[in-house]
């Protein structure tokens, strides 16, 4: 009597277990279906003896601050999102994700503009597209009028210059064209999607027929910070 009645205890504990089991696995999985649930599992060798024979490894549901995480994603506002963002941003070094050349006063906005081929014709003005990220914000202090009161605002400036080295295919220097203006901004907000065109107008450098190699160097003058861009060039006459 005491035998069965001890084999249905152990039965409703199993499926009370299982039943636990099945619900925690649910609620993490359906949080973020996307988490690997093999980083929620750790072996727990506690029992392992000093042989390294007949150990057994069990694999326990571990790292609920991850899962907490979840939940708190589900909950992040638009807001939220854009500090997380600028967060990583400003940890990110001065560069460019993308760079093409393009057609002359075709960029109209960020991700707007009529791409073209790196051959061009002598006295061609010559346009490189160029989508930076990593630059500084340096806050500045402006005057907002409004109709009944007049308010300091906080705004940010974004201002970058570049170097052009102009040089023939063989690597002999021709020109250098230093500090020119070519993105400063003044925003109420720490834009991240800026673009610049970086423009060699004919008047300023005609290219003769050949092959050159342009290093641009851009600099971010709020944060001090650099980066090249190398691009070879043809120039070459229109075939009819």
């Amino acid at each position: 009597m005491y035998d069965k009645f001890f084999i249905i205890i152990i039965i409703v504990v199993i499926a009370f277990t299982a039943t636990i089991a099945g619900t925690s696995a649910t609620t993490v999985v359906g949080q973020n279906q996307t988490l690997n649930l093999t980083t929620l599992l750790t072996p727990d060798t506690n029992n392992a003896d000093d042989d390294d024979d007949d150990d057994t490894t069990t694999m326990t549901l571990a790292n609920t601050t991850a899962a907490a995480n979840v939940t708190a994603t589900n909950n992040m506002t638009i807001e939220d999102a854009k500090e997380l963002y600028l967060s990583v941003w400003n940890q990110t070094e001065f560069n460019t994700t993308f760079s093409t050349f393009v057609e002359p006063f075709s960029a109209a906005g960020y991700g707007v503009y009529e791409e073209r081929s790196n051959v061009f014709t002598p006295g061609e003005t010559i346009v490189l597209y160029v989508e930076p990220v990593g630059f500084a914000h340096e806050q500045v202090i402006g005057e907002e009028g409004g109709s009944n009161n007049n308010n300091n605002s906080t705004l940010y400036l974004m201002n970058m210059t570049a170097d052009y080295e102009i040089a023939a295919a063989n690597g002999t220097e021709l020109q250098l064209i230093e500090d020119v203006q070519v993105g400063s901004i003044t925003s109420h907000r720490p834009n991240t999607e800026m673009f610049l065109t970086l423009t060699l107008a004919p008047e300023v450098q005609p290219f003769p027929v050949g092959n050159y190699v342009i290093t641009y160097s851009v600099t971010d003058e709020v944060s001090g910070e650099s980066f090249e861009l190398e691009k070879e060039i043809t120039v070459a006459e229109r075939v009819v």
